[in-house]
């Protein structure tokens, strides 16, 4: 997640130097054809100005999709922590055990296995996601760190034999709410929690397995393929005829004014190209771009809040932004 206020040029270049400088060419060729051959290249601006209001709509329809999907995932770890938070209180408050503690320590610490193994898991590529753009090369550029690896990250929170049972699973996270779901159970017909809490607790679980399956829907479910495709294709569209309409509006004030046609043309076509990629890096927000859902920062919020209730002593810093740029 870009973090900064304003967006930096660079960023801004790093985007949008190349299609820019397409632009520039193009329309300066059409331009040279048009003033050397004495032949206008142009063509009335009344169709595209219709053609360009339709993408207008259009492209701002795919927007509004794709932040509504950007949007609902980061309602979905905003109430993963609201829930953790829960079954860190109701685990270090309510379980009375006779073992030192030792079984709320275990039900935290699998539970920041837990949302660190959701946060993995998401972010695995997806089979339609293309992870070679700008959006991830921006990420990578800033060599952020960020704990990926499943098996070492279970062994460190877990016992080895119950991390390597765990990863051998298609689904480790859905098994490690399992878990829990088990040693609540056996702590209950110990008599060690409330009826009450116990229920509680079963249903905070239930909980968790509602929003891992919200945020697998999103990450397992693209966006439309028929929207994202023709949103693109009606967009450069636009943008290929645009200068026609631009060369034949300018020529008419006269030949020296046909170059005004350039720098306008490269405004209005940046403006409409960046509409759509704004759309594009807004579509899959788990798949570790610079726009996508901050999830290690979160991650990191969680086990801050459960160790804290645990009153460890070991806590790990906060993930900051680097460079503006918070995974």
């Amino acid at each position: 997640m870009y973090t900064g206020r304003e967006i930096k040029l660079g960023i801004v270049l790093s985007f949008a130097w190349k299609i820019i400088l397409f632009f520039f060419l193009y329309s300066t060729i059409l331009c040279c054809i048009s003033y050397f051959s004495g032949f206008t290249l142009g063509i009335s601006f009344v169709p595209i100005g219709l053609i360009g209001t339709a993408v207008a709509f259009y492209v701002g329809f795919k927007n509004n999709s794709s932040y509504e999907r950007l949007w609902e995932a980061r309602r979905i770890w905003g109430a993963i922590v609201n829930a953790s938070r829960t079954w860190g209180t109701l685990a270090s408050t309510y379980v009375k055990t006779e073992d030192g503690g030792l079984a709320k320590a275990q039900l935290i610490h699998r539970h920041i296995a837990y949302v660190n193994a959701v946060r993995i898991q998401l972010r695995a590529k997806s089979v339609w996601n293309d992870t070679d753009t700008v959006s991830h090369a921006l990420v990578q550029k800033q060599h952020i760190p960020d704990d990926s690896n499943l098996l070492l990250l279970l062994k460190r929170l877990l016992p080895e034999k119950e991390a390597d049972y765990l990863f051998s699973k298609k689904n480790p996270a859905t098994h490690i709410m399992k878990e829990q779901a088990r040693q609540l159970d056996e702590i209950f017909r110990r008599g060690e929690i409330n009826e009450l809490f116990y229920f509680h607790m079963m249903n905070v679980i239930q909980e968790f397995y509602n929003q891992q399956g919200a945020a697998e829907r999103i990450k397992n479910f693209p966006f439309p393929r028929q929207y994202a495709y023709f949103s693109k294709v009606f967009v450069w569209l636009f943008i290929l005829i645009l200068p026609f309409g631009l060369i034949n509006e300018f020529a008419k004030l006269g030949p020296g004014f046909l170059w005004l046609s350039i720098p306008s043309y490269m405004v209005i076509a940046w403006v409409f190209n960046t509409m759509e990629v704004v759309g594009d890096t807004s579509e899959n927000p788990f798949e570790n771009a610079i726009n996508d859902i901050p999830m290690t920062a979160i991650c990191r919020t969680i086990e801050i809040d459960l160790r804290e209730m645990l009153n460890e002593e070991s806590i790990p810093a906060p993930i900051t932004a680097v460079n503006n740029i918070l995974m």
